[in-house]
């Protein structure tokens, strides 16, 4: 069993995978993501879903998810009042 930190994967997937791969990341193991895992990169959800697949596998918030969920908040307060305006 071994333990392994990274961060700042932002949203490349593809490399993600190849360090699991390069470390031979097992089930006994467990893996730290010190957050950034959004933002820049083509797949952060992928990642995202990824980690999600591994219980061993424990992501924490960074800036750039704090900045997502800010963000989602506000989109999802603001198509609540558009959807409520079309409405009456």
């Amino acid at each position: 069993m071994s333990t392994y930190v990274v961060s700042d994967i932002h949203g490349e997937y593809d490399a993600f995978m190849e360090i699991l791969d390069k470390i031979h990341f097992s089930d006994q193991d467990i893996l730290y993501v010190m957050g950034d895992v959004l933002d820049r990169g083509p797949h952060p959800i992928k990642a995202l879903q990824e980690m999600m697949r591994h219980p061993n596998i424990i992501p924490l918030i960074g800036n750039h998810e704090y900045m997502g969920l800010t963000c989602l908040r506000f989109l999802m307060k603001e198509s609540r009042r558009i959807v409520f305006r079309s409405l009456t």
